[in-house]
């Protein structure tokens, strides 16, 4: 996601396919850092989606799997449920089966979080759940959970049960 001149991006996108496979331009400079921020702010709001779901559905008497199996076939999809699953044991090389270590952690979509915050202030756009997720990640981190994935807010919620 690189926002700048058309020109210079055209330039420089050999070099920027070396960082990543998918290169996009987006328009002026500053655009690339808002399709980030939009994009990581979804992905912390379908991560909390995801992580409250899985803890409904065990507290409930289902199999994680089972429930995983459903959910990845059915209307609740999404990346953060088929591809990088916060619930350990449901999936194989991802952070939830590693006690959350690696990955993307959870002081960086705490800050990205606050950039979205920032900008939704700046522009006058409503994130009513940006914000509610920026909260959730801010709490983990003073709680310790700084360091690990950010997919540990399926612990955090398990561990928080006076919500």
């Amino acid at each position: 996601m690189v926002g700048g001149v058309e020109d210079e991006f055209a330039a420089a996108q050999e070099l920027l396919g070396c960082m990543g496979s998918n290169v996009m331009y987006c328009g002026a400079v500053g655009t690339g850092q808002s399709a980030k921020i939009c994009n990581n702010m979804l992905l912390a709001i379908s991560m909390i989606g995801t992580a409250e779901a899985m803890n409904l559905g065990i507290r409930s008497g289902l199999d994680p799997k089972l429930l995983a199996k459903i959910l990845n076939m059915s209307s609740g999809r999404c990346w953060s449920s088929d591809t990088y699953n916060p619930v350990p044991g449901v999936m194989d090389g991802v952070p939830s089966s590693n006690n959350y270590q690696g990955g993307f952690g959870t002081t960086l979509m705490a800050k990205d979080l606050g950039l979205a915050q920032d900008s939704a202030t700046s522009t006058k756009s409503p994130i009513l759940l940006g914000s509610l997720a920026h909260q959730i990640y801010r709490m983990m981190c003073a709680k310790g959970y700084s360091k690990k994935d950010f997919s540990s807010v399926f612990q955090y919620l398990r561990e928080e049960e006076t919500f």
